[in-house]
Formats: structure tokens, C-alpha cells, sequence
């Protein structure tokens, strides 16, 4: 029987209790951190599993105590504390997507498999709330980072309680809002984490949400004209025309920067009716490609590259807002304190600007050298494929950055492209090597990323090339070599191209 104590039990039934704690609960039990309420321990072992709320997760048997917490008055979280003799010196804090409002439980349990003390924070609201941001400031500044550094002090002090000592090093490990709170620490609070994983970032939130919205207006306007079907349609096209470009032929276009595709290519010809476009789905896609601009003609991001998909789950059917979208809940309950707001009004040289008046999303100061004083260290991630955010992004802030720290970077960041990777995971390409979401298949500096992030804090290593592999059914189909941007993996000309060690890692050209 799992055993938890809740915050009111009192002293003399704590007492009581003591038998069947795990020492870290011992350790934590009395603590006393400002602002900080443990609201639940729960000791989890071989006699008590849990099984975390992850889709398919199996029953945790290894030795933790699971806090349940609230800092301040509702920025909600969980520390993970392993037993002391299994206790690594480290922490390891797992950031979360989208409208946050949960915790991250795929790097909670990295943590507890590895030996970490692992924690994870909602950014201070439910997602079950609807309309968690309409009129609520404390929440827009929690959500906006806040909350992810004061986690970071907290937790800290919740560690020194239960073993005595700080953690010797902090980590951080996110993707797509995760990303965006990784690069938030990194830029404003230099020394929360020693390392920091940050995939598919979205240094730009608002720019990002804004083209969601323009998307969604356009779809609304064109009803079915663009259905899913006809994206996979110009999908296909431009790997075809541009899958090769790398020198092989794998379904996987290396650097989509270099596909000159234009959708009219597929136009249906007379009495063809599949796998082609029609007029008014050429010139949609087109449209939906090319750079946004707004109503003023301000140029606003890069555009998709031709080998992205809009996803439908962007593109209801019909079009209406909902708090379900970050995009939605920004704009209506954030910019215009409405949550009946018609987005069909969205104005992206009104809206897009009012953003910056509610929170501050911004994630893209290459400014960074608190950071590098402290001896940080930043590997980023991004997918080619990635339809939410655009690989474009990702590299303007890389170029950002080395414009300002010049060859004195490889010592502070490192970035990894992904060919074929959709958003955070998925898609065609080699997924899978250890970044946000779990180990890689092989948790080692060379196929894995948070260990290739702990080789390069610990022993001064930094990342030059991490095997990244694609599974299917379990069973490892495909490795291929990320590299060290600007290096890609280039094929020998030798061997199997679905093996990594026939890849070298050399400067590609743009």
C-alpha cells in the first residue's frame, strides 16, 4: 500500500509514520523554505509502484520520495527525491510546453532513473483552468518565467534540507515552451543551471502564436480548400524533388534551405484528380509558405519551408477560437481580456505588438554572457521539419549569437539540426538521442544528449557529434550522426546508409 502524508497530519502521526518513510522524506519532512508548502509526501519503492500519468508508462519501483508542493500561493510542483546512497549530487528540472499548467513527468522520471533530484513546475495555473490568463498578471509573469526561477531557488533548498548539501550541479531540459523556458533561464537568470538542453525553442513566442492565428484566419476564409490530404500531397513533392540533395536518397531532406520546390509543380493536369494540387490549393499553399507580413507590409518571420506541413490540429474546421490554443488564449483572454473574442478579427499589426504589454515572451538575447562568466553550458536542438517552430528561428538566434561571441561560442553552445524531425519528435528523420522526452536507446555521451550535456559540465567535453537513431516497433531501424552546427552528416559513399558509422560530420553549404 502506497503511503502519503498530507500537510495537516500532525506532528505526533508524522511521528508515527517515521517507520515506513524513505530517508529523503525524513530529511524534507521538517523543512522550512519561505514561501514554500509541502503539501503531500509520498514514499514510492518495490512495495509501493507508481505509475506515472505518461500514456503507456510502467510502474516506477525505484526509491524516491515524491513531494507535492506549492510555492507561493499557486505556482504548483514536484520534487523528486532519490534515495541518498542513489543521489548523483544533481538536479535535473524538466520544462513544460505549450500553456504549461502541468508538470513534465517524462524528466521527472529521467530524474529518478538516473539518480537525480528531479522537479518540475506548472508556471503557477492549471491547464484545466480555461481562461487561467484572462486578467491575471501574476499568472502572465509566472508563466513568462517567473515561476521557473523560483522553482529553481526552492528546490534547491529543499535539496540541502533532505541531504545536507545544494546540488553540486543544476540541469534543465525542455522542448517548445519547454525550449523557450530553457533559453528564459539562460537569459535572465544565469545561475539557476550549470547545463541547459533547449529543442525547438521558440525564441519568438508571439511571432510564432501570430502566424498560428493568421493561419487559422486564412483556413477559416479558404474552408477546406488546403485539407490535410493535400498538404501530404506537397509534402511528398518536395522530398522527392529534394531528398537527394545530401547524395542520398532516405525520405529525409538534409537542409530544406536548399529546395528550390514551388507547389505549381504538382498542379493537377487535365483528368488527374490525385497526388496534385489544384489552382486554389497552389496558390494556398503558396501563400501559407511565404513570409508573414502584416497589414502594414512589415515582414514578421522567414516563412515555411517547403518541406513543413501546417498541421490540421491547427486548423479547425470551423474556425474558433479556443482556450485549447496557446495562440487563443494569448490574444483573447491576454490582449483583449475577452474569452468571447472573434478571432476572425485578429490583426496582426495591432494584435502581435499588445503581446509584449501583457508578458514578456521573448526568449532571443544572445546576450548572454552572465551566463558563460558562470561557466554555463547551452546545447540547443532543433528539427528541419518542425511545423510549430520554424527551424529559421532556431538558426537567426544561432546567428545572433555568433555574431556576438564569434569563436569564443563553441565553448559556451552548441546546436544540433535534426533533418526530418517534426516538433520536439516524430517525423521521418532519426528522433530519438536523449534530448527532452527521455534517454536515447544508448544513454551515453555519444548517442545522448543530457549525458553528452553532463560529459561536457563535469569533465569539460563539449559535444561534437551525438548518434541519433529511428525506431520502429521498438527495434532500431536507422542511426545517423547529428552534428555540430554548421557541420551535417555527410555519407562516405561506403556502407549502409541507415548505419551512423558511415557518416562523417563536415560543413555543409547553405
Amino acid at each position: 500500500m502506497r503511503r502519503g502524508l498530507a500537510a495537516g497530519a500532525g506532528l505526533a502521526a508524522l511521528g508515527l509514520a517515521m517507520p515506513v518513510l524513505a530517508a529523503p522524506c525524513d530529511g524534507v519532512r521538517g523543512a522550512r523554505v519561505a514561501d514554500v508548502r509541502l503539501d503531500r509526501l509520498t514514499e514510492i519503492g518495490p512495495e509501493h509502484p507508481f505509475v506515472p500519468p505518461i500514456p503507456g508508462a510502467a510502474a516506477m519501483t525505484q526509491r524516491f520520495c515524491r513531494i507535492e508542493g506549492t510555492i507561493e500561493r499557486e505556482i504548483g510542483f514536484e520534487l523528486w527525491l532519490p534515495d541518498k546512497a542513489r543521489w548523483n549530487g544533481r538536479m535535473l528540472v524538466g520544462g513544460v510546453g505549450g500553456q504549461a499548467g502541468a508538470f513534465n513527468y517524462r524528466e521527472l522520471v529521467r530524474a529518478a532513473v538516473r539518480g537525480y533530484a528531479g522537479a518540475s513546475t506548472d508556471s503557477g495555473h492549471k491547464a484545466s483552468e480555461a481562461h487561467w490568463l484572462l486578467n491575471r498578471p501574476d499568472r502572465a509573469a509566472n508563466y513568462a518565467g517567473r515561476a521557473g526561477h523560483l522553482l529553481a531557488i526552492k528546490v534547491k533548498a529543499l535539496i540541502a534540507a533532505a541531504f545536507g548539501a545544494p546540488p553540486a550541479h543544476a540541469f534543465f531540459v525542455g522542448c517548445s515552451g519547454g525550449g523557450r523556458q530553457a533559453l528564459t533561464e539562460v537569459q535572465r537568470y544565469p545561475r539557476d543551471f550549470d547545463g541547459v538542453i533547449a529543442g525547438a525553442p521558440g525564441v519568438n513566442t508571439p511571432e510564432m502564436s501570430a502566424r498560428r492565428m493568421w493561419e487559422m484566419q486564412r483556413h477559416s476564409e479558404w474552408g477546406v480548400a488546403v485539407p490535410a490530404a493535400a498538404w501530404q500531397v506537397a509534402w511528398r513533392g518536395a522530398t522527392r524533388l529534394c531528398d537527394a540533395l545530401d547524395g542520398v536518397s532516405d525520405g529525409v531532406v538534409a537542409d530544406p534551405r536548399r529546395c528550390r520546390f514551388d507547389p505549381a509543380s504538382l498542379a493537377c493536369r487535365p483528368g488527374q484528380a490525385e497526388e496534385c494540387l489544384t489552382p486554389v490549393q497552389v496558390a494556398a499553399v503558396r501563400r501559407l509558405q511565404a513570409p508573414l507580413h502584416d497589414e502594414n507590409g512589415k515582414r514578421l518571420d522567414d516563412g515555411l519551408l517547403p518541406i513543413v506541413q501546417v498541421s490540421p490540429a491547427l486548423l479547425p474546421e470551423p474556425f474558433t477560437p479556443g482556450p485549447s490554443y496557446l495562440a487563443t488564449v494569448l490574444f483573447a483572454d491576454g490582449v483583449h481580456g475577452d474569452p468571447d473574442w472573434d478571432g476572425r478579427k485578429f490583426s496582426l499589426a495591432r494584435d502581435l505588438p499588445a503581446i509584449d504589454r501583457v508578458m514578456n515572451l521573448h526568449a532571443d538575447n544572445p546576450a548572454i554572457e552572465p551566463f558563460a562568466r558562470a561557466g554555463g553550458k547551452l546545447i540547443l536542438y532543433q528539427g528541419w521539419d518542425d511545423p510549430l517552430v520554424s527551424a529559421q528561428s532556431t538558426l537567426r538566434y544561432w546567428d545572433a549569437l555568433s555574431a556576438r561571441f564569434g569563436g569564443r561560442l563553441g565553448s559556451l553552445a552548441r546546436l544540433f539540426m535534426v533533418p526530418g524531425m517534426d516538433h520536439c519528435r516524430g517525423g521521418p528523420g532519426t528522433d530519438l538521442f536523449g534530448g527532452a522526452g527521455g534517454d536515447a536507446p544508448e544513454a551515453d555521451a555519444g548517442h545522448d544528449l543530457l549525458s553528452a550535456l553532463e560529459d561536457w559540465v563535469l569533465k569539460g567535453r563539449a559535444p561534437a557529434r551525438v548518434v541519433a537513431v529511428r525506431q520502429e516497433g521498438g527495434v532500431t531501424v536507422r542511426s545517423r550522426p547529428l552534428c555540430a552546427w554548421p557541420a551535417e552528416a555527410v555519407w562516405t559513399g561506403r556502407g549502409s546508409t541507415d548505419r551512423a558509422e558511415n557518416f562523417i560530420c563536415r560543413k555543409g553549404k547553405t
